[in-house]
Formats: C-alpha cells, sequence, structure tokens
C-alpha cells in the first residue's frame, strides 16, 4: 500500500487532524470523511476530522495556517482560499499562506429554485431580475455562492436581493422556508433535495453537464446561451507554510492512492465531483491561476459584493 511504501521517508507520529473550514454534512466535509473512511488504508495513521466553521471560512483557514507546520495537521481547501480574499477582508491571503498539498477533485455549481417558482431557466430568472424582486440566498457574502447571480443580473441590466445567511444548509432552508427563492449550491449540498422535490436545478454553472442520474438532465449554462455564467471549485488539500518535501510526498502519495479504491472514486462521484488529482505544484498553479480568474469579474462587480 502507499502507506507502506511511505514508511521509507516520513510518517505521522499519530493521528492526522484534518481541519474543515465548514459544519458537517457539506461536500467539503463529506469528502474529507470519505477520504478517512473509505480511503483510509492508504494512510499510515488515521486522520481525524476537526470541523472549525465560521467567518466564511476564515476560522478554519487560520487555525490551520497557525498550525505547527510538522505534517500533523493538515486541511480541506476549495476555491475559497482565493475567493473569499478578493471579495472580503481577511486575516489573511490564504492561498499565499498556505502550502498546497494536491488537488483530488473538480465540481461546477448548481442555481437552485423552489420547487413553487416560476423560474425554470436562466432566460427565466433574467426576465424575473428585470420585473421583479428576485431573492437569493447566499452562504457567505462576496463568496462562491453569491457573485454569480450579482453578475448575471448586472450583465442583464438589473440588480438582485441578497441575503446572507451562515452556510449551505441555511441557505438551503430559505428556499424551502419561502424566505428566499434562489441559491447558488455546490451540487451535493442540493442533491437530496432535489430527489425529494423540494428543489430544482435549473443550471449547471459549466460547459458540461454533470454526469450523475440526479443532474444529467439538467442544461448547462453554456447550453442555455450564458458562456461567461461559469463557475466551479476545486477540492484538495494544503498544509502551513513551512511544512517538509518528504511531508508534501506523503500526502501527495496517499491521496493520490485513495483515488484508485473504487469506493472511494464511487463517493466523490456521487457528490458530484469529477475525480481530477494535481500534484502540490499543479494545485499551486490553479491557485494563482483562479486570482486571474476572479478578478476580473469581481473588479466589473465593484460595490455590489459588498453592499
Amino acid at each position: 500500500t502507499t502507506a507502506a511504501a511511505a514508511a521509507e521517508g516520513w510518517t505521522p507520529k499519530g493521528d492526522v487532524s484534518v481541519i474543515v473550514a465548514y459544519g458537517p454534512g457539506g461536500s467539503s466535509d463529506l469528502l474529507a470523511r470519505t477520504f478517512a473512511n473509505e480511503g483510509g488504508k492508504s494512510f499510515a495513521t488515521p486522520l481525524v476530522i476537526n470541523n472549525i466553521s465560521g467567518g466564511g471560512c476564515a476560522i478554519g483557514f487560520t487555525e490551520l495556517i497557525n498550525s505547527k507546520p510538522d505534517g500533523m495537521t493538515i486541511g480541506n481547501t476549495n476555491s475559497a482560499v482565493v475567493v473569499n480574499c478578493l471579495t472580503a477582508e481577511t486575516p489573511y491571503q490564504y492561498y499565499e499562506e498556505l502550502q498546497p498539498l494536491c488537488q483530488i477533485g473538480y465540481a461546477p455549481y448548481v442555481v437552485y429554485v423552489s420547487k413553487d417558482s416560476d423560474i425554470n431557466n436562466l432566460d427565466d430568472l433574467k426576465d424575473a431580475i428585470l420585473s421583479r424582486d428576485v431573492v437569493m440566498a447566499a452562504n457567505n457574502r462576496g463568496g462562491q455562492t453569491h457573485w454569480e447571480l450579482e453578475y448575471f443580473a448586472m450583465k442583464n441590466g438589473g440588480d438582485i436581493s441578497a441575503v446572507i445567511y451562515d452556510g449551505g444548509a441555511s441557505s438551503i432552508a430559505a428556499l424551502l422556508g419561502g424566505h428566499a427563492e434562489i441559491t447558488v449550491q455546490a451540487p451535493s449540498d442540493g442533491q437530496e433535495y432535489v430527489k425529494s422535490g423540494d428543489l430544482r436545478p435549473i443550471a449547471i454553472l459549466d460547459a458540461n453537464r454533470l454526469e450523475n442520474d440526479v443532474y444529467k438532465d439538467v442544461p448547462t449554462s453554456a447550453e442555455q446561451g450564458y458562456e461567461w455564467l461559469t463557475n466551479g471549485f476545486f477540492h484538495g488539500y494544503a498544509a502551513p507554510k513551512g511544512v517538509s518535501d518528504e511531508v508534501i510526498k506523503y500526502y501527495e502519495d496517499c491521496y493520490r492512492a485513495s483515488l484508485e479504491i473504487p469506493a472511494v472514486k464511487d463517493a466523490i462521484e456521487s457528490y458530484g465531483f469529477t475525480v481530477a488529482f494535481q500534484d502540490h505544484e499543479e494545485f499551486g498553479k490553479t491557485w494563482t491561476d483562479s486570482v486571474a480568474k476572479y478578478k476580473g469579474a469581481f473588479d466589473e462587480l465593484g460595490d455590489r459584493l459588498t453592499e
């Protein structure tokens, strides 16, 4: 196994703390637990999930940055390591203060509406924005579930009312309770409500459709004529700056091996992710490329994300 092979180099001296900057039940938490459980045999010692949520990921990311760089603490990282730094005041520039370890997958965001909404596609959304008040629920101001629909409204000459909640579960609850009509969420966060009929997905924010059974018939934003409205998020792992090359290699090898386990791969795909491994150098480039990608859109949006 990878864990056994890694014994020739660095290996953890005990359980490894994996900081998840979100609460239990979301996509980041589910993925982290998949590697800890189904993928656990690829690691020399157990992975212990430590949910540290709040502050738009600031609390969890700050805890990870300030952890000892000895390889015993790592953390999940997604596009928030870039986006949050560009749209809000953050304690650190996360993408500069963390050491990327590897990416494990990518997923596009999905636009959902409440079951009773008369919005069935992005053209309907455009018409609604231009004719009435549309209320969207977002997980944090300026973050990944906020900017897309603000950008859509701006590009179409209208406005949308954003209500900011604390995380995806609260945003979805707002739609279920009739307090908001539309939200952007990760595929895994909305799929149970799609199955139950309580939410309807109207667009995959990507050029390619999702292949899992829940979303395979949902058209993409590109198919609907809005090629410029695409957004997704990477998922991977990082460590505090200063970890050794041997530590980086250990986690690269272990996560790569985990992705070869059918149960791990199946779980990741069931959450709406595409398995896409990147080593620490490739993943670091993904971070820096994302800075350039998002900055242009956010500059166009200006004060819309902060008001």
